[in-house]
């Protein structure tokens, strides 16, 4: 989120240089129309406040976009996880207002053998 498109694409050329079965894991944020209202809200007042320290949310990326992203600098989605997913169903079952919300998704993609 904090990384620009271009600086994104320069750290997955340089990953996708890396042994075969190398494993990346990371976090990216949804675009607005992806989110829901908890995320949306979420991101609307986190947003402002980590741009004013000096760390601006720069890239909004769908499953989708992720998946193509990762695709053209060679390497190779493997799966994507939702913040609901991360904890069992009855963790959610709370009394407080903490809950899981759509504003992020974890992707994980590996490096494919080579052909020679």
């Amino acid at each position: 989120m904090y990384l620009t498109p271009e600086a994104i694409g320069q750290t997955l050329s340089v990953v996708s240089g890396f042994a075969p079965g190398t494993e990346l894991i990371v976090e990216h944020l949804l675009p607005a129309g992806l989110r829901d209202a908890a995320g949306q809200s979420y991101a609307e007042l986190v947003m402002a406040a980590a741009a004013e320290q000096g760390e601006p949310w720069r890239t909004f990326l769908g499953i989708e976009e992720m998946d193509a992203l990762l695709l053209g600098h060679g390497l190779r989605p493997v799966e994507y996880v939702r913040q609901r997913e991360t904890v069992d169903a009855s963790e959610w079952e709370r009394t407080d207002a903490l809950r899981p919300f759509e504003l992020s998704v974890l992707a994980r993609a590996s490096v494919p053998s080579r052909r020679l």
